[in-house]
Order: C-alpha cells, then sequence, then structure tokens
C-alpha cells in the first residue's frame, strides 16, 4: 500500500495490528509493540506522537487491505444472489486467512464505533469503496430492493462479525473445558449459508414475471 512506503512503517503497523488485537488499546503499550516488531520505542515515536495514534493507523491500514483484497476477487455479478454471496464470503475469507486483523476490527466495531465510522467516511470521501458499489450496482439493476448502500453494508457487515465474535468466545470457553455446557454451533459454512439467506429474503427483488399476451 502506497501511504505506507517505509517497510519499517510497515512493520510497526502490522506489529501493532498483533498487539492491539490481543489486548486491546488500553492494554497496549508502544513497548509491547516495538518488542513485537523488533525496533526500539524511539523509532515508534518517530512514525506516531503517540499510542493513539498508532491505533487509528492500524485500524486504517486493516480496513484498506480488506478493501484491497475484495478488489482482488471482484467480477461480474449476474444475479442479488452472487452479489450478497460475494460480500458476505469476503468477510469470512478475511477471518479465516488474517484472524488477527479481523479480531481487531471486531473490536473496533463493538468498542470503537465513531472511530470505524470516521476513517470509513474518509474513505468514501475519496473513492466509493468496492461494497458500496456491488449494492448500488444491483439496486440500479433492480436485483436489490432500494436501499441507502451504506448502512446496508453496515449492517450485513455486522451480522458476519457478531457469527465470528460468536464463534471466538465459544473457542475461549472449550479452552476452559466448558464444551459440554454449551450448544454446538453450527460450522461457518452453514451460517454463512444461512446469512446469505437471510439477506436475501428482504433485499433481492422478487423474479420478474413474464407477460403472456
Amino acid at each position: 500500500m502506497g501511504r505506507y512506503g517505509s517497510a519499517q512503517q510497515r512493520a510497526i503497523l502490522e506489529a501493532a495490528v498483533a498487539v492491539f488485537a490481543e489486548k486491546g488499546l488500553k492494554g497496549a503499550t508502544i513497548r509491547l509493540v516495538g518488542r513485537q516488531a523488533g525496533v526500539n520505542s524511539a523509532l515508534i515515536y518517530y512514525y506516531y506522537e503517540n499510542k493513539r495514534k498508532l491505533f487509528e493507523d492500524a485500524i486504517r491500514m486493516v480496513f484498506g487491505d480488506f478493501l484491497l483484497m475484495l478488489d482482488r476477487h471482484k467480477k461480474p455479478f449476474p444475479d442479488a444472489r452472487a452479489r450478497i454471496t460475494f460480500l458476505v464470503n469476503g468477510i469470512f475469507d478475511y477471518y479465516e486467512t488474517r484472524r488477527a486483523r479481523m479480531l481487531l476490527m471486531m473490536q473496533v466495531f463493538n468498542m470503537h464505533i465513531r472511530l470505524l465510522a470516521d476513517i470509513i467516511l474518509d474513505i468514501i470521501s475519496k473513492k466509493q469503496p468496492l461494497p458500496l458499489m456491488v449494492l448500488q450496482e444491483g439496486m440500479l439493476r433492480k436485483e436489490l430492493k432500494p436501499f441507502s448502500p451504506l448502512p446496508l453494508w453496515w449492517n450485513l457487515l455486522g451480522m458476519c462479525m457478531f457469527t465470528i465474535q460468536a464463534r471466538e468466545i465459544a473457542a475461549r470457553l472449550n479452552q476452559k473445558d466448558l464444551r459440554r455446557a454449551l450448544p454446538r454451533l453450527p460450522s461457518l459454512a452453514k451460517r454463512k449459508k444461512e446469512i446469505i439467506e437471510l439477506l436475501l429474503s428482504g433485499l433481492a427483488m422478487p423474479p420478474r414475471q413474464l407477460k403472456i399476451k
């Protein structure tokens, strides 16, 4: 990503993601990030005046990386199902391949919502993100019902985040040997299908009826 042209700065941000994902903003320290990155704290302060600024830039990097991943996998969408499936799968694929980054996004989604909203609005002011383009195009083609794309994307993201968070909580409880007392969660594949069907039931336009003369 061009914004992080320095290899050192990129390494610091990668380390920050890991530390913030595990410790949260409150529990993380510049020293811990430096240890993770293999640099001293002075170098981090060269790039960032405080921990909060580092946290904000780490979130920007993660969200930008997520959008880039979606861009790399974009393709023509023949119908509403293909659009919703692409967006839902993109979130879960990011979780399965970049778990620490998604855990950090979940943390921000739950506890720093104003910060996340500011970052998203800043991104939108420069370029329309792919998820909004996918939804808006579906509405223009009358595959999806007319909604505002941003709140729609926000709700779709929230549904997927909730499912991921439930799995993370269950995994932690299982580590404490409480698995017998817990209901078994459906597989991610099954849960993805359920979310897609639920979204389509409310968003997809009904099939066009052929007029018989």
